[in-house]
């Protein structure tokens, strides 16, 4: 299972979620790609658990949509300092492997995403 920190929770890919009542209807998934919080699946989407997020349920749309495709793959995302961080798994250092750095999640998965296709256009 996939595991993810924020620096003040950790918690693994699809591990059951009490979020209603203490009964685990939920599953939770990635960071939010906006603010990194914990997210669970939520009417075929997914919602972030962030009281204050755009896409958390205090937000009145029924689902957020189709989860990002990087929650469940080799790339890591992480709370780095005041940045967020994104490398794919088997990451060593930042000599030897790419990261991706941003003001979110998403922003930092897109800057790795970036580097490694002009990694593929120099070769």
């Amino acid at each position: 299972m996939k595991k993810y920190s924020t620096g003040e929770c950790d918690w693994s890919h699809g591990a059951p979620c009490d979020y209603d009542n203490g009964r685990p209807s939920h599953k939770l998934l990635g960071p939010c790609p906006d603010c990194g919080s914990p997210t669970y699946d939520y009417g075929g989407g997914w919602r972030c658990r962030a009281m204050y997020c755009n896409r958390s349920d205090s937000n009145p749309a029924p689902s957020v949509g189709k989860a990002p495709t990087w929650w469940d793959s080799n790339i890591n995302v992480y709370l780095d300092g005041d940045s967020w961080c994104a490398t794919h798994d088997g990451f060593i250092n930042l000599q030897e492997s790419d990261a991706g750095f941003g003001d979110t999640p998403q922003k930092a998965v897109d800057a790795l995403l970036a580097i490694c296709e002009e990694r593929k256009e120099d070769e």
